[in-house]
This record gives C-alpha cells, sequence and structure tokens, in this order.
C-alpha cells in the first residue's frame, strides 16, 4: 500500500498543470452607454381633439392681435389716446375761462336797507320754545318743533318753524324790480337765524340782543353786493364760494382722465414688442397643430 505524502508537494504537479491545456477567458462586453433621448414627441390628436385645440389657440391668437393693434395705435402720431388728450385740453381751457370770468365778476347792484326797529321781542325756553318779534308792523312768530329720541327723551333742540308773518313785506318800496326777489328771499332766511339766535339766548340765559333794526337783517355785503344775515352770512358769498370749488374740481377731474389718457397710450406702446413675441410663439403652435 503507497503511503501518500499528501502534505509533501509532488514534484510533477507543475508538468500536470503545464500539460493541462488552458481555457480562454471570455470577459463581459463593457457596459453600453444608453443612447441620449430625441426631441419629445407631441402626442398625437385625434381629429375632435385637434379642433379643440386650434379653436382655442386660434381664440388667443384674437387676444393677441387687438395687443398688436393698439400697441401700433399708440405709436401713431394721430391716435384715439391723443384725441381725446387734445379734447380734454379744450374742455379744461373752458372751464379756466369760467373760472377766471367768475373771479372778475363785479358786485352786484345793491343798497343799505332802512334801519327800522324791530320790536316786541320776546323768547321762552320752554318745551316748545317761543320767540315773536315785529318788524315796521309785521308780526312774527316761530315754535320749537319737539324732538324726541327713540328712549322717549328730548334729543336736542329742534327747529323752529314759522307760525307768522311775511318776509317779502319787509322789502322796502324803493328797492329796484329787479332786486325784489333777491331781497325778499334775503329776508326769509335772515328772519329765520334772527329768530334761532333769539331761541339759543333764552336756552342759554343770555340777554336779548339789544335794539334790533331790520338794517341788522339785511347788511350791505361789499364783496358781492348781496347781503349778510343777522350772523354777518352772505348767502351770495357761499354761492360764489361753492361755484369755484366746482370749477376747480373740474379741472382736477379732466386733468387726471388726461393723465390716465397718456399712461394708457404708454402701457399700450410698451406692451407691443412682447405682444408681437407672443403672438409669433402661438402662430408656431398653432402650426403645428396644422392651423
Amino acid at each position: 500500500m503507497p503511503r501518500w505524502r499528501f502534505w509533501e508537494k509532488s514534484e510533477e504537479a507543475p508538468a500536470a498543470d503545464a500539460a493541462r491545456p488552458r481555457i480562454a477567458t471570455i470577459g463581459r462586453p463593457p457596459p453600453r452607454t444608453p443612447a441620449s433621448p430625441g426631441p419629445a414627441r407631441a402626442p398625437s390628436l385625434d381629429g375632435e381633439a385637434r379642433e379643440r385645440k386650434r379653436a382655442q389657440l386660434l381664440r388667443r391668437r384674437e387676444s393677441l392681435l387687438y395687443d398688436v393693434e393698439q400697441g401700433e395705435l399708440a405709436l401713431r402720431p394721430e391716435n384715439p389716446w391723443q384725441d381725446r388728450i387734445a379734447l380734454l385740453d379744450e374742455a379744461i381751457a373752458a372751464v379756466e375761462a369760467e373760472r377766471a370770468a367768475l373771479a372778475a365778476e363785479p358786485p352786484a347792484p345793491t343798497f343799505p336797507v332802512p334801519p327800522i326797529p324791530i320790536t316786541d321781542v320776546a323768547a321762552t325756553a320752554g318745551e316748545p320754545a317761543a320767540v315773536s318779534f315785529a318788524i315796521d308792523g309785521e308780526a312774527f312768530r316761530f315754535e320749537e318743533e319737539i324732538d324726541w329720541d327713540q328712549r322717549g327723551g328730548p334729543r336736542v333742540r329742534g327747529e323752529l318753524r314759522q307760525q307768522s308773518g311775511d318776509a317779502a313785506r319787509l322789502v322796502p318800496p324803493e328797492t329796484p324790480p329787479d332786486r325784489r326777489d333777491a331781497l325778499a328771499a334775503h329776508f326769509a332766511a335772515s328772519v329765520a337765524v334772527f329768530a334761532t339766535d333769539l331761541r339759543d339766548r333764552a336756552v342759554e340765559g343770555t340777554s336779548l340782543p339789544d335794539a334790533p333794526t331790520r338794517a341788522d337783517l339785511a347788511q350791505t355785503c361789499p364783496e358781492c353786493g348781496g347781503w349778510k344775515d343777522w350772523r354777518g352770512h352772505c348767502a351770495a358769498c357761499t354761492e360764489r364760494a361753492w361755484r369755484r370749488q366746482a370749477l376747480d374740481a373740474e379741472v382736477e377731474r379732466l386733468a387726471t382722465e388726461q393723465a390716465t389718457a397718456a399712461e394708457e397710450r404708454r402701457r399700450q406702446a410698451e406692451r407691443l414688442p412682447i405682444a408681437r413675441r407672443r403672438l409669433a410663439d402661438l402662430d408656431a403652435e398653432l402650426a403645428a397643430v396644422g392651423g
């Protein structure tokens, strides 16, 4: 029985290895780099979807065409915005002329009212308060309207209601015919102011006016030629001031419209390059769907 010394290296092993045929190692092929994808193709549309898409693009194109037309129109020397500005210039000039005429309007012809004494002056602060007086034989009486609040108590002093007296009879006979109506209207307002002052004095516990006259109810106004009431207020001057404020407000409004028109024209002109670029992009998209 042979003794195998497997722990000893056999001298014939190399020869056996050399005699053993070698098998060539076949390696794996190197990984292939995936090709870059080409441009994505738009999904094909059926006939109905294509028509819907085309109609949508056409509606957008109409809107962009309008923007382009407005921008091109804004760049022309003659355009609607410039026409509007010119019309507003004329309107402003007309209002300015009216304002200048108002400032240069001379005082109305007037005359002093004879100082006939106001007699029988009386005022009570009860509920209702009442005042009375007489001017050149014409007796006037005013009573206060009671004003109640929601809680059932008196809220504020009510307005005075005229019970008797005709202010038109206070107009002097020598008043010019063209000024009689104006003076009669002034007396009607001034008598009411005088009655209110008497009521307020009675409520406050102050003394009544000393020796008032009809002239105190129609003081000549040097600014407008009208008359001032018992408190020194001139209704004609107030009316002129109101007209002046209205004209000033009208000039301001017209100037604002001018600025708005100029700004709109500038905005339309600035949007023109953007509108043209968007229109070109949309035309390309429309061509892609067969528009």
